[in-house]
């Protein structure tokens, strides 16, 4: 950015001098009578879109009793009962063209004072460091949830600029965003074009539609499953692999955190390593979650691994396991969250097509793979200046 712009002079004002108007939703069951104007819920703020796919529905024809909450263009809605993670998610509502939509519960909507804050601008500071730095000290936690009061929330400063400034914000951020969007839209459509090619080459692998061979993945493959015990110390370069470090369907060499261990480490708690190579598979909470070992690592016990005998080919059964996930949610035992202990893991049905055929796909996967890390380092790269711009624009 050019010097002038650090010259920027910000006002600090209270959430409620920047919003006329914060209030829950209407109070409507939702699901029994479908039809009608929709209704918004908590999902309809889902990965921090307005998700006009993700509303309720009660049969309400008439507006009668619910017109003070129809929404209106530049409205917010934010999450004030949630998952502690999702409290005070927040999205914008853009009107198209003459839709009606009822705002309903646990959703706060936010009504800007627009001679003060740009509803764009109050958007993107409510996923700013100090607004959530300041939410976490209202916030009430139960068991379930956490929740805070709209009174709490009206306390709660923002640095607001003039609105010319607030405009040049949105703006960039707008840009930075859409090819954040657009880099994650190219990921998705490359990783729609391998399911195809599988399905083109092998049919539809759970009805088996080519009569292929099927076996239990254990019958084609061995298995190395984590001990219980938890190293006491990271001081090594050998990986220590969570579900959050895989890199899903592609090729996982290490810990986002930097976790290493070395072999000391390793042989005090009993462990083994995972080869390269071995495919590795989420057996806790969202099951099936799959990649590929880069190199020697250590797994933890949400993960289980899968060294590839002669006839299958490691890439070929990554792919083939993602189709398994009916199977893995229908035998999985459910308490707090879905687990699948060795033998139901071992148990997972696989077709066995000839290996010739496999390393075809295997192939065909690399070079997708190839366009799918150029995407993801523009991804990055756009990314890491928008977190930058963010940490600038609002501390």
């Amino acid at each position: 950015m050019d010097e002038g712009w650090k010259e920027i002079i910000m006002s600090i004002r209270s959430i409620d001098e920047c919003f006329y108007h914060i209030q829950n939703g209407a109070n409507i069951k939702q699901g029994e009578i479908e039809g009608g104007y929709p209704i918004t819920r908590i999902e309809t703020t889902s990965n921090d879109m307005f998700n006009r796919d993700r509303m309720g529905y009660a049969g309400i024809t008439d507006l009668t009793k619910y017109d003070s909450y129809v929404l209106e263009d530049g409205d917010l809605l934010m999450s004030h009962i949630n998952s502690i993670q999702y409290l005070g998610r927040t999205v914008l509502y853009e009107k198209i063209g003459d839709e009606i939509i009822i705002h309903g519960m646990n959703l706060l909507r936010l009504k800007a004072n627009r001679d003060i804050v740009i509803p764009a601008y109050a958007r993107y500071s409510f996923y700013s460091h100090s607004f959530r730095s300041q939410l976490a000290n209202i916030t009430k936690k139960s068991v379930n949830q956490a929740s805070f009061a709209v009174k709490d929330l009206k306390r709660i400063k923002l640095d607001i600029p003039n609105l010319s400034e607030q405009n040049y914000i949105v703006s960039t951020l707008d840009k930075l965003q859409s090819i954040i969007t657009h880099r994650k839209q190219q990921l998705e459509k490359l990783d729609e074009l391998v399911k195809a090619r599988f399905v083109e080459m092998f049919g539809e692998p759970v009805l088996n539609t080519m009569d292929w061979e099927c076996k239990s993945v254990i019958d084609e493959c061995d298995c190395q499953v984590p001990g219980r015990d938890k190293p006491k110390s990271f001081t090594g370069d050998i990986p220590w692999i969570t579900i959050e470090d895989l890199c899903v369907n592609g090729i996982t060499y290490n810990s986002k955190s930097g976790l290493g261990l070395t072999q000391n480490e390793i042989d005090e708690v009993g462990r083994k390593t995972i080869p390269k190579n071995s495919v590795i598979m989420s057996c806790v909470g969202n099951l099936g979650i799959c990649s590929i070992a880069g190199c020697d690592m250590i797994i933890n016990q949400q993960l289980h691994s899968f060294q590839c005998g002669k006839r299958v080919n490691n890439i070929f059964l990554m792919n083939c396991l993602g189709f398994q996930k009916e199977y893995m949610n229908k035998w999985a035992s459910n308490t707090t969250v879905l687990y699948m202990n060795k033998s139901i893991c071992n148990s997972i049905p696989i077709i066995v097509p000839p290996l010739e055929l496999q390393n075809q796909f295997a192939a065909f996967v690399s070079q997708v793979d190839k366009s799918k890390a150029v995407v993801q380092k523009s991804l990055d790269e756009a990314q890491l200046l928008f977190d930058s711009l963010m940490q600038e624009y609002f501390g």
